[in-house]
């Protein structure tokens, strides 16, 4: 445990390490760095903005335009056969391993625009995305150096294949993407981090082909993503301080999300319902995530337990994207738990989760699953 804490804040530093490099105007959104102990999965990223000096055009509302750039280590499994983008949970497995790593860097060049006192939010958007992919750091363990691109003998895997499956790993698995995107919002949803009423709406579009400049041709999509996001407080006991010593919140968010398209990356295909539990990847993707959060004591404003119970669904339907397979499915998934987390001064998370997957999708194996972890953003 001292070791792996040790890791942590090693990790931390190298995360925040671009920092010591930003000039004046940039700020930090998030460095992050997480570990989930039972899967072994430890992502880190680093978020940073930098904004133009634009004046308000509209009073009372903000004018923004800024250049985001956001650089990390995300950890995957391969869901679809490389050659036919056919289901591996439809075949029973893929009889290798199925996860590796992916370095990425992605950058956005955005104008948003405020409206009705900063409650209505439209904005516009030239993005990119870089990804390298490797295998695992577990590829070498006890000698063992069989992985997903590569087999026990040295062999590459996929030679040859046309990655209609997985379009970002053909040849060296390094792409680079470029996007038009869109962006609607309107909030209002009153969020005092232990109290939360009211209802946002949100709207994203994004878009790719050959035809982009700069784009590598390995991602051609028209993606729409709407969300619609609903809190209510039952119940909120308040000091003479402001800070609650307990509050009892109802959360509910649902997401639909439609795309179409020959190469559609991983990173954008969405439908995630609980941890890496998703719904398959098809046109058509809505989920919907409810909890009820217990709160309290509030410590500081930022310093707070809390219990949630949670029940998360996920619907696929449509076609299968990335595949050759005509067919169309229409596949349910449902997961309900609980969720016990300490937060310290909104820089550091320890949590514990339980969740019962329930009628999984192509009717894999369900039942409990339980995760420790440890989030630390700054």
């Amino acid at each position: 445990m001292k070791r792996k804490l040790i890791s942590i804040a090693v990790l931390a530093a190298l995360a925040i390490s671009p920092v010591l490099a930003i000039g004046f105007g940039y700020h930090v959104i998030e460095a992050k760095a997480e570990l989930d102990f039972a899967n072994g999965i430890f992502p880190l990223s680093v978020d940073y903005q930098f904004n133009f000096p634009v004046p308000d055009i509209v009073d009372g509302s903000s004018t923004e335009f800024a250049f985001r750039l956001n650089n990390g280590l995300d950890f995957r499994t391969l869901r679809q056969d490389p050659d036919t983008g056919s289901f591996y949970a439809l075949t029973g497995g893929a009889g290798y391993p199925q996860d590796y790593m992916t370095v990425f860097d992605e950058f956005n060049l955005f104008y948003n625009q405020g409206f009705v006192d900063d409650h209505i939010t439209i904005g516009l958007a030239i993005t990119g995305r870089f990804e390298n992919s490797y295998e695992r750091l577990t590829f070498l363990r006890d000698g063992i150096n069989e992985g997903l691109f590569w087999d026990n003998e040295g062999n590459e895997r996929f030679s040859g294949s046309s990655f209609t499956g997985a379009p970002e790993l053909k040849g060296n698995r390094s792409v680079f993407q470029t996007y038009i995107s869109a962006l609607f919002e309107a909030d209002y949803l009153d969020d005092r981090i232990t109290r939360r009423d009211g209802f946002r709406f949100s709207s994203y579009f994004r878009i790719t082909g050959p035809w982009m400049l700069l784009n590598d041709k390995s991602a051609d999509f028209i993606y729409s993503s709407n969300t619609v996001d609903l809190a209510v407080s039952f119940l909120s006991f308040e000091r003479e301080s402001g800070k609650s010593w307990f509050s009892i919140v109802f959360d509910n968010s649902t997401t639909y999300r439609y795309i179409m398209g020959s190469k559609v990356p991983v990173y954008i295909q969405g439908g995630n319902v609980w941890g890496d539990i998703a719904a398959p990847n098809t046109q058509h993707v809505i989920t919907n995530k409810s909890s009820l959060t217990f709160y309290g004591p509030q410590l500081t404003v930022d310093t707070y337990p809390a219990l949630s119970v949670f029940l998360n669904l996920g619907w696929s339907f449509g076609k299968a994207l990335n595949s050759t397979d005509s067919a169309r499915y229409n596949e349910f998934v449902i997961v309900y738990g609980a969720e016990a987390r300490l937060m310290l001064f909104n820089i550091a998370q320890l949590y514990w989760q339980w969740g019962y997957v329930t009628n999984p999708v192509f009717n894999e194996e369900g039942g409990l699953v339980s995760r420790i972890g440890f989030t630390l953003a700054l």
